[in-house]
């Protein structure tokens, strides 16, 4: 059975990239320029979501916002911050809100598949 991801990021080049090798590790991927168009989604489709993998800094709504706004929906679907400027504090305080980790940009796709896969065995 294949796992589910929906995944946020406000780079769509990176959007796409990111979709086109989860897929071709056998995920289902929905993809969401727009992480207010993402948790319109998750609140329909969330019992069908394995997990979440979202960008952090991000115009209008950045990760913290996500991670409320996702875990009132849902408390149990795990969340990975991807971010390219790692902040010690700012980045417990996304796990202290519910993210499950925080992951420092750039990153290939076999580490995080490895991280994927850790915390969908974990979930």
């Amino acid at each position: 059975m294949s796992r589910s991801i929906l995944v946020i990021d406000d780079e769509t080049t990176t959007l796409k990239m990111t979709k086109l090798a989860l897929e071709k590790l056998s995920y289902r991927v929905a993809i969401f320029s727009k992480p207010r168009e993402a948790l319109e989604y998750f609140r329909e489709e969330h019992e069908l979501i394995d997990l979440v993998v979202t960008d952090k800094n991000m115009p209008k709504m950045g990760a913290e916002e996500v991670i409320i706004q996702f875990k009132e929906v849902s408390g149990e679907t795990p969340i990975l911050v991807l971010t390219g400027f790692t902040d010690t504090g700012e980045d417990q305080a996304l796990v202290n809100l519910g993210a499950t980790k925080v992951l420092m940009k750039p990153l290939s796709m076999r580490e995080l598949d490895d991280e994927i896969q850790l915390v969908l065995k974990e979930g």
